[in-house]
This record gives structure tokens, sequence and C-alpha cells, in this order.
């Protein structure tokens, strides 16, 4: 069984994408949100005080299966800079939800999240909490290749991932408890979608990204399930200031190590205390290196695997011709893996294995 990145010109031409360009259109809606596909909306931000909030917009509550009909779903979370976590959502009827196909302009209710090149306006109102955030790009979006892993014989199944913003100036006025507070910050927003449960088609991935003195990182490790091989399909993105550097994409052009492996108790699900992505740019070499501290959010699946939400140390390496330069930082990063849990793994918290956490989340 076939599994790979989407990046021969035939991809391109199935998809109607031109290499190299992100079009406006490809942050609009890419699905019929219908039964046997999923769809969602992703922003977070990293706030001056120290809070973070995340931001998303589903067609489907991500606790379902892609199998269910359109069912409009808003997730707002807060957590504070002491680790007080609020979570705010909404469950909406199909006649809340309209999205466009050109551009990034969806509404779920109350809640909008729209923007482009110019920058994103993001609005969610439940319950007593509001939010009005503005997301303007730093950097250039980023589509990894075609952004798309194809699966099957005839490449039938898929799952797409468009890092839109890398990173970006949060601008954000936050109403909660009573109190109104506006905050800056940095953010990051992605679109993904597919028509397949990645259970079905993924052993795991590894998620990260970080801000790490003048670089930003992004990085990604799909790791296909056994029945198709559980082929590696790996992307990395290194951006120094406002310009992209390294664009890496597949297990060729990037080197992955996972070290001191470990079935975590919490899941009964391996994850590595170590991971290293080593990708080149000419003459330039840079190793992104995630080392654990602690676990700061699980949610065990049962036999069906689990989801870990990892804090720790982020460096980045640059060796070339003007020598070596480490930098440091900390920085969260998230393992979903749906391989069955080890005995003594915890007991699922969730009923529905089709879960599909957003890559990314960061609450």
């Amino acid at each position: 069984m076939y599994a790979g990145i989407g990046d021969q010109p035939r991809h391109y031409e199935r998809l109607n994408l031109t290499p190299g360009v992100v079009h406006v259109w490809e942050d609009g809606l890419r699905t019929d949100p219908s039964a046997g596909t999923f769809e969602w909306w992703y922003c977070d931000a990293h706030l001056d005080d120290g809070s973070t909030v995340t931001v998303e917009f589903h067609t489907k509550p991500p606790f379902v299966s892609p199998k269910a009909p359109l069912t409009p779903f808003v997730l707002l979370t807060l957590t504070g800079p002491d680790g007080t976590r609020t979570d705010r959502s909404f469950t909406g009827r199909p006649g809340d939800f309209s999205a466009s196909t050109g551009s990034c302009d969806v509404v779920i209710g109350r809640n909008t999240f729209r923007g482009g090149p110019q920058g994103y306006a993001v609005h969610v109102e439940i319950d007593d909490v509001v939010l009005d955030l503005s997301l303007t790009a730093r950097l250039p979006p980023w589509r990894p290749a075609t952004g798309h892993a194809f699966f099957g014989t005839e490449e039938e199944h898929y799952i797409a991932w468009l890092p839109v913003v890398t990173r970006g100036d949060v601008d954000a006025t936050l109403t909660a408890g009573g109190r109104t507070r506006r905050l800056g910050g940095s953010g990051y927003h992605d679109h993904n979608w597919g028509n397949i449960a990645p259970r079905k088609v993924l052993d795991h991935w590894y998620w990260g990204r970080a801000r790490i003195g003048a670089y930003t990182v992004v990085t990604l490790m799909f790791v296909s399930h056994e029945r198709f091989g559980k082929e590696p399909l790996p992307a990395v993105l290194v951006a120094h200031e406002d310009r992209i550097v390294v664009s890496a994409v597949g297990a060729e052009a990037v080197a992955f190590a996972e070290r001191d492996v470990t079935v975590r108790p919490a899941t009964g699900v391996p994850a590595g205390a170590h991971l290293e992505y080593r990708v080149f740019d000419g003459a330039d070499e840079y190793t992104v290196a995630f080392d654990h501290e602690q676990d700061v959010f699980h949610l065990g699946f049962g036999s069906a695997g689990g989801y870990h939400r990892f804090l720790g140390g982020v460096s980045l390496r640059r060796t070339g011709d003007g020598g070596t330069e480490t930098l440091r930082s900390r920085t969260l990063w998230e393992l979903l893996h749906f391989a069955p849990a080890t005995e003594g793994g915890a007991t699922a918290r969730l009923s529905a294995p089709d879960r599909i956490p957003p890559i990314g989340h960061q609450a």
C-alpha cells in the first residue's frame, strides 16, 4: 500500500497548485463538509503577559469521526501564566456554517475567522468570553511541496496541512471573567483537511514550532500506518528574520532521530525524550532538537493510542563556512500516537478513536 508526500508534477496538476506559490484560495474551504471529510482552521498566540490562546474552527468536532455530517464547532482555550485553563466551545447546526472557497472566510454562528496575505482577523464570542484577535504575518506562507500526504494504491486518501502564518504579530482584545484586556504577542495559523480518519493511515506524528532568537522553525514528522509500511513523511521549515532559508520535505531531505524512547505511563504509548531534525541549505547544516522536560497535557484513547503535549528545551545549531552557532529556547510540541496502548496504559478518556487532535494545538 502506497504512502507518500505529494511532491511530483502529477500531484501539483491534480490539485491545481503552483510549486513555490501559495494562492489565497488555498486557505478557503477545501472539502465538501459532508460525510467522509474533516477540515479545520487553527490559530494560536503567545501573549505578552505569559498566557496563551488557541482557536479552532471545525467543520466537525475533533472528537467525532470524519464520517459524521456537517456539525460546525468552535473551540477557544485560554491558558493563564499560572497554568489555569479555560475552555469555551460552540457546536452549531449546519445553517450556522458558511465558508468561502476563494479565501479564508469562515463563519460559525457569531464566530468568524477571516483573512489573507494582509493579515487575519478572528472573532470568538462564546458565553462570557469574547476574543478579537488580529494576526499580521512576518513570514510568507509555507506549503511543504503540495502539502498533501497521499495513501492507497490509487492515492485515493489524503491528509493536507498548510501553515499559512508560521510567525506573526498579534494584537488581541480579550474579555473573560468580566475583565477586558488588550495584549500583544506572537502567533501562528495553519489549515488542515482530509478525506480519511488519520488513525487509519498514520501510526503517529510529531509536530513542533518555536521562535529561537532570530530564527523560526516548524517541524512535522508523519509516520504511516504499518499497512502502509511505516513510511517517514517529514517536513521542516527554518526561517531567519523574515526569510525562509530551508524548506525540506521528505525522508531524503530531512534526517530524523528519536532517542530515549520510553512508554508514557499515562497513555501507554512510546515517546522519545529527544527529537532531532537535520536539514541543509547549500553549505549550511541546521539541526533542530527538542528535549523533553515535562508532560503538560495528555489524553488517552485506551487501546487506540493517545495524545501528548510536551514542554522542554529547543535548540537550533547552524554549521557552515562561517563556523557554528547554537541558539536555545523553550517551547511546546506534540505527539499523536494511534498504535495500541501497551499493557498498563490509561483507560480512554474519549470514546471515539477517530478523534482528530488539531496539529499544533498548543493550549
